[in-house]
């Protein structure tokens, strides 16, 4: 028989170490990925994201000059010891800056907007103002609403 109460204490204490991990990886992003995009003259990054449906993605990831003029997000791989990912077989791999955006982003939604891709989900952007060093989350959830009436006549 399920004892129903060791399993979610258990689930509770899972999902308690996988956010302690979430905030650790998005700290270690913040630290690895500014330097980078001082490094390449952005002065600004723009991630944009959509989803719904049970299912969600990064839709655009544009990085901007002082001017405000696009420019290409640089293709330089991070350095062992900044940042890594696994792939599906458990090897470790060194992403480029382009990805570790995109992770961080991802990591920000999870730890900030579970669920954003589910039902009517959510879309927005991660702003990344570089010479002031801040990262802002802006998420817009959507939801589908009633407004039910019954009247006797």
């Amino acid at each position: 028989m399920i004892d129903i109460e060791a399993v979610m204490a258990d689930f509770a204490v899972r999902q308690a170490e996988r956010q302690t991990q979430v905030v650790e990886e998005i700290q270690q992003l913040k630290t690895v990925i500014l330097p980078r995009l001082q490094e390449a003259g952005i002065a600004r990054v723009e991630i944009r994201f959509d989803g719904c449906g049970d299912s969600g993605a990064i839709e655009e990831c544009v990085c901007l000059d002082a001017a405000g003029a696009a420019m290409a997000c640089p293709d330089v791989t991070l350095q062992v010891g900044e940042a890594h990912t696994t792939d599906g077989a458990g090897s470790e791999q060194l992403p480029s800056l382009g990805q570790a955006l995109e992770q961080l982003t991802y990591l920000a939604l999870e730890r900030h907007h579970p669920g954003w891709e589910i039902n009517d989900g959510a879309c927005g952007e991660l702003v990344i103002d570089v010479a002031e060093a801040t990262f802002v989350l802006d998420c817009s959830l959507r939801f589908t609403a009633t407004d039910d009436h019954s009247t006797e006549l």
